[in-house]
């Protein structure tokens, strides 16, 4: 690992810039967080093959209001889904290939939102939604409180690199600042990612 936090932008992000065609202007959902994080890790030197996903039906539909359209976005950014022999439930789980690499997506519950590898290391992510606008009384204090909670309590090995990722907003970024520096964040060695609409991730020392 390397001291300096990483800050990237696979090649196919760089010309993302814009948000594609059906995401919230306002907000980033859960899913979009979880699989900008996933190909950010692909996209480094020294990741695996491959990444898991954990989205839950929540984190797409809630009631007849569509939240977040996986196939749509997966289709946006160059995956490709991959035919498999296994019923699946949902259509938009399973897996996905661009190029070499591979995400697959599956709806168990339990599961961290984001699984990995780089350099031999297990990644372990736990992601959280949030609003790009700042409004007053937002809620990116307790989203990012709960993360936290949760990425404490994962079932991990001590040398599994784990994450609490949100989206990458000025309310979000001071907060993740001044968090991380906190000593009990330290001690857990819990990495504090801002994930960017654009692909960007910046906090990690992968």
């Amino acid at each position: 690992m390397i001291d300096k936090p990483t800050t990237a932008t696979s090649q196919v992000m760089k010309d993302q810039m814009q948000p594609e065609p059906g995401l919230p202007s306002d907000r980033m959902p859960e899913a979009e967080v979880a699989l900008r994080l996933a190909e950010f890790i692909l996209s480094l030197s020294g990741s695996g093959a491959m990444a898991g996903i954990a989205i839950d039906g929540a984190g797409t539909r809630v009631g007849d209001a569509l939240v977040f359209d996986v196939s749509r976005y997966m289709a946006a950014t160059g995956w490709v889904p991959v035919k498999e022999a296994q019923v699946i439930r949902s259509a938009w789980t399973g897996a996905y290939r661009r190029d070499d690499k591979t995400i697959r997506v599956h709806a168990r519950p339990g599961e961290s939102h984001v699984i990995a590898q780089i350099n031999g290391h297990h990644i372990v992510a736990v992601c959280t939604k949030g609003p790009l606008t700042r409004k007053p009384g937002g809620p990116e204090h307790r989203l990012l409180t709960t993360a936290l909670g949760q990425a404490l309590l994962l079932d991990v090995a001590a040398d599994n690199i784990v994450i609490a990722a949100v989206p990458d907003t000025p309310v979000f970024r001071q907060l993740v600042e001044t968090w991380r520096s906190r000593p009990l964040v330290r001690r857990a060695r819990i990495e504090l990612a801002l994930v960017h609409r654009n692909g960007t991730v910046s906090g990690l020392n992968l």
